[in-house]
């Protein structure tokens, strides 16, 4: 008989550390390794009055919407990676917020990929939010920027217009007349960068900038070249999209071949 009692009590205590052990494993699931509520039940997120419409039609609306931010979004992002890796010496906070934009995105398309389409269409359009809000930021910086650089520019082919030899010799003449088009449509280009700002379309103020600045940029190294080749190497790597290499000096031929990739004024 007590061989029996001692059965039942092992027993009972194998199977009260099963429910034990089992417990611990679902509490770890949910908190660690397993799946994190906010993908499986986004809608806890939001209170009752908060909550979107989750239904067929929501649903039908969300698909196309979803569609298109998942590539908008993510052109973007990838701007932003560029940006931020070739300032981040000089705009440290860049990097804090690029990776805010980017886990927003993660969080939008995985839920896509979880087919919870109206959750990935919320998550997506605040995403959309956190971009504009990241470019605006940059915009700013840019804009900064790219009006130092135009008085520099004007600084100079106002010295290039005031010097006697200018007028009489006929190469001079060349480059001074040029370099009055260039200014001219890069003050333009700032004119378009500012009415995008007042849109609140950033992305957009940033390319405008970028071609100012691209302008800017061969202005001083044709007029000053001593004081300005090599100074805007950085500058000219971000105008075309491009991570800069601190240890890739720009040759001499790539300086000349500059000006077959700028758009000359009409």
């Amino acid at each position: 008989m007590a061989k029996y009692k001692t059965l039942a009590l092992v027993f009972a205590a194998l199977f009260l550390t099963t429910i034990s052990f089992s417990q611990e494993a679902a509490k770890t699931d949910s908190t660690a390794g397993g799946v994190d509520q906010s993908k499986t039940d986004p809608a806890s997120q939001y209170s009752e009055a908060d909550r979107p419409e989750d239904n067929y039609l929501a649903k039908f609306h969300a698909n196309d919407v979803v569609e298109k931010l998942m590539k908008t979004n993510l052109d973007q992002i990838f701007t932003l990676n560029v940006i931020k890796e070739n300032y981040k010496d000089t705009h440290g906070d860049w990097q804090e917020d690029y990776k805010k934009c980017y886990d927003g995105y993660k969080v939008g398309v995985d839920l896509f990929y979880r087919r919870n389409i109206v959750y990935a269409r919320v998550k997506l359009e605040e995403n959309k939010k956190m971009i504009n809000q990241f470019y605006q930021k940059i915009s700013d910086a840019y804009k900064k920027d790219t009006l130092e650089m135009l008085n520099l520019c004007a600084n100079n082919i106002l010295e290039l217009t005031l010097d006697s030899k200018s007028a009489a010799d006929p190469k001079k003449n060349k480059v001074l007349f040029h370099n009055k088009m260039r200014l001219r449509v890069a003050y333009g280009q700032l004119d378009d960068a500012e009415r995008q700002r007042s849109d609140e379309i950033y992305a957009t103020s940033i390319f405008h900038y970028r071609v100012a600045k691209t302008y800017a940029i061969r202005i001083l190294e044709e007029i000053n070249p001593k004081e300005f080749r090599g100074k805007y190497d950085r500058d000219k790597a971000d105008n075309r999209s491009r991570i800069w290499d601190p240890n890739k000096k720009t040759t001499a031929s790539e300086y000349t071949n500059l000006k077959e990739d700028e758009p000359m004024p009409k």
